[in-house]
């Protein structure tokens, strides 16, 4: 079976229009977004009140609290029993064993604290050398660009190919870039302050990151909930990325420019109201350094009512002080598609940085 989200998509609402398939379609939410009501509400800007009473009336978070990661913060999801079972593959001891750490997202996204008891070795290894390369090698330009540091610090990105080139990568108190006057790798505009440049992302299935995306939402469920989304779980195993399950499915990424925690990551769990019919059944919020993004959890039990309907959601608001938006601007809402089969080479990320001065070395 196929599963598809998604078809076009408006300015400030996206609609889903397709026969006997899965909709869906949700923007963009930020780590500490409150859902405020009454006279609360009221201080919002009205774009961003009608999108919170849209979701306060379809959605409840799952559990009511998100999952705030700072450093120095350990927390292990799931129940030390014995024998230990599998929630990826259904196997449980001693068929499969439990002695590695299971990140419950990868370590290059600045993990040291978030990880789980109910995922094997075997789907450990499976993961971490296959959808989770796949997702680090798509969120690499990202992840240098908001410092978000991993096992080795935060990820150095150069220009690809043998010999001297540019090479962006992290310094104490900003970024060092270095390039050649007859190879320029950026362009500087002194009167807005902004630079300009393109970053290359190393070579990606961009289905199989979207996989990895999805997985991180699996890892956060609660039990109960397993049962709705068996197909998923057997759709980021399955390793020949050719495989159809979804061919339309939007990842919708907000960005908000200026500085942020780099070291705070906040995951939550959305699930529809019961009564509510109308809207996709589950989502997450995954916000790191600069960059939020919301992914679809497709179950095609719980996903049924939506068939054969056309979905008009209101995107769900980035949560910002109104003096930072002053100041660095609003955040920016994007749809990504990775439901590309095969391997993506050479992608160029265009990067728009603004800066206080720039220091030449010579």
């Amino acid at each position: 079976m196929e599963t598809f989200f998604g078809k076009s998509i408006d300015r400030d609402c996206f609609e889903y229009e397709d026969r006997s398939r899965i909709s869906g379609g949700l923007s963009d939410a930020r780590s500490g977004l409150s859902r405020k009501r009454g006279a609360q509400m009221t201080s919002l800007p009205s774009d961003v009140q009608v999108a919170a009473e849209f979701y306060d009336h379809h959605y409840a978070a799952a559990p009511a609290d998100p999952i705030v990661l700072v450093p120095g913060r350990k927390l292990i999801l799931g129940k030390k029993e014995s024998p230990r079972s599998c929630r990826f593959c259904g196997n449980a001891e001693p068929k499969v064993s439990f002695k590695d750490d299971a990140h419950a997202f990868p370590a290059a996204f600045g993990n040291t604290g978030l990880f789980s008891y109910y995922e094997c070795d075997v789907c450990n290894h499976l993961f971490g050398e296959g959808i989770e390369n796949h997702l680090g090698n798509w969120s690499k330009p990202m992840r240098t660009i908001s410092f978000i540091r991993g096992r080795n610090g935060v990820p150095t990105i150069k220009q690809p190919g043998p010999g001297r080139g540019w090479r962006l990568e992290a310094a104490d108190s900003g970024f060092k870039m270095t390039a050649y006057e007859d190879d320029p790798f950026f362009k500087i505009d002194e009167k807005t302050k902004q630079l300009r440049f393109e970053l290359h992302r190393d070579t990606y299935i961009p289905v199989a990151a979207l996989k990895g995306l999805v997985k991180i939402g699996l890892t956060l469920l609660p039990d109960g909930e397993i049962e709705h989304f068996r197909e998923t779980f057997g759709w980021i195993r399955e390793t020949d990325h050719t495989q159809p399950f979804v061919s339309s499915f939007p990842v919708f990424r907000t960005f908000t420019p200026g500085p942020t925690h780099n070291d705070q990551i906040t995951l939550w769990l959305f699930r529809r109201r019961a009564g509510v019919d109308t809207v996709p059944y589950a989502f997450f919020i995954f916000a790191y350094g600069n960059e939020m993004l919301q992914v679809f959890l497709p179950s095609i039990p719980q996903d049924e009512c939506i068939y054969n309907q056309k979905l008009s959601l209101i995107p769900f608001p980035a949560a910002r002080h109104i003096e930072d938006q002053a100041h660095y601007g609003r955040p920016v809402v994007s749809i990504l598609d990775l439901t590309g089969r095969t391997p993506v080479k050479g992608e160029k990320v265009p990067v728009v940085m603004g800066f206080e001065e720039i220091k030449s070395e010579r």
